[in-house]
């Protein structure tokens, strides 16, 4: 398959990520291909290097405890990709999407309740409650097969609305889902938010991925944009750290129309001593505002490297079973074929020297299964599926 390379953006060009202190190049040995963790390989957006490298140059960097040109630029982009109209009190700042989830489980409902999720999901849903003094009730989603050895994964409604009880204070929805990398449909949201609304359940949800849709047909609908009470009922959770690659700068947003909802979680951000990092502000500021032609010619490399991961599984992984992600740059494989002793995660680490998420992460359904992360450089993610179809050979 050919790739197509912007003549802007380099998205080949190899870096010493390891020299840099990156924690997804060196948690493993030197030997090993880190395709775990949820960052790319790629330098961010020219825009937001050089507003660091201006605010940088200034020399000041004293207490910033708001930043209201972010606030402002996620007001615009709101409405310009969702006509989701939103004030800036709205918006809160926060340093990071995980301190985020904790924050909302410690400010909504109150201690012995249940956080509800479906699974496999992102491994913080499950243990951010017991840090919180809740409990994660869990749901499995649906395997559903798909053509060749793809498959997705559905919602069970009936155990679903099962698993409420008076208890249940908090849904955590995952929207583009991770480790799926599906965006849930409008009567999807429509039923899930009904359900929500009619047990009392307050729903945040982590809308993180939903900038990195790799089909021109995927769309994703904030669930809070569906009425507006289901906007006084939604606690959304946004970063520019996935999208534009910023993770260590410690910045993330969340839209809290409801006033008390928001209250109730600015008070314990509050009582915790916690506020943005002003360079991650001034960051997701400047990517909000100039990096939509770097997205977009990062959406068409990684939506290739998507293509080409799918393909050679479907050509030289026979025993595998993958997923096709509409967004995120995150393939979820089901490894419960293959003839290996040990989980699918131990096997390739040990044989093949490749690091991918182990299933486990995302819960007990995620057993025999494995996240492989495709936002790398052709050539990284070539040496990767190499090597694992000379392991599994």
């Amino acid at each position: 398959m050919s790739l197509p390379l912007t003549t802007t953006y380099n998205f080949e060009t190899s870096h010493n990520w390891r020299a840099l202190h990156s924690s997804k190049w060196s948690y493993f040995p030197e030997d090993v291909l880190p395709m775990w963790v949820a960052d790319m390989d790629f330098t961010s957006p020219p825009a937001v290097v050089q507003a660091l490298t201006e605010r940088v140059a200034a020399g000041y960097f004293a207490y910033t405890l708001d930043y209201p040109p972010l606030k402002e630029a996620v007001v615009e982009r709101m409405a310009r990709l969702y006509a989701w109209h939103i004030s800036p009190e709205d918006v809160l700042l926060i340093p990071g999407m995980v301190v985020a989830l904790n924050l909302v489980a410690r400010a909504i409902g109150k201690p012995g309740d249940a956080i509800l999720s479906e699974t496999p999901v992102y491994g913080p849903f499950l243990s951010v409650p017991r840090h919180n003094a809740k409990f994660a009730r869990t749901v499995d989603l649906r395997y559903v097969p798909l053509e060749g050895q793809a498959f997705t994964y559905r919602t069970d409604w009936d155990a679903l609305e099962a698993a409420f009880s008076p208890q249940t204070s908090l849904y955590f929805l995952c929207n583009p889902h991770n480790p799926g990398g599906f965006c849930y449909a409008r009567a999807d949201l429509e039923r899930l938010a009904a359900l929500c609304l009619k047990h009392k359940t307050v729903i945040c949800a982590d809308e993180i991925h939903s900038d990195l849709l790799l089909d021109p047909q995927a769309q994703h609908i904030p669930i809070a944009t569906l009425s507006p009470e289901v906007a006084q009922n939604t606690i959304t959770l946004i970063a520019p750290s996935k999208t534009y690659n910023l993770p260590s700068l410690g910045c993330s947003i969340a839209i809290i129309p409801n006033p008390e909802l928001r209250r109730a979680v600015a008070e314990v951000m509050q009582g915790m001593g916690l506020h943005v990092n002003v360079l991650g502000a001034v960051a997701g500021e400047a990517a909000y505002r100039s990096g939509d032609d770097w997205l977009k010619a990062v959406l068409t490399y990684l939506r290739a490297n998507r293509d080409h991961l799918v393909d050679f599984v479907l050509q030289h992984l026979p025993q595998l079973r993958i997923t096709v992600p509409q967004a995120t740059y995150l393939a979820w494989l089901d490894c419960r074929n293959l003839a290996i002793d040990g989980d699918a995660h131990s096997v390739f680490l040990k044989r093949a020297r490749v690091a991918v998420n182990p299933g486990t992460f995302f819960g007990s359904a995620g057993t025999g299964f494995v996240r492989l992360n495709f936002a790398c450089s052709r050539a990284t993610l070539d040496e990767a599926l190499e090597r694992l179809r000379a392991a599994l050979a």
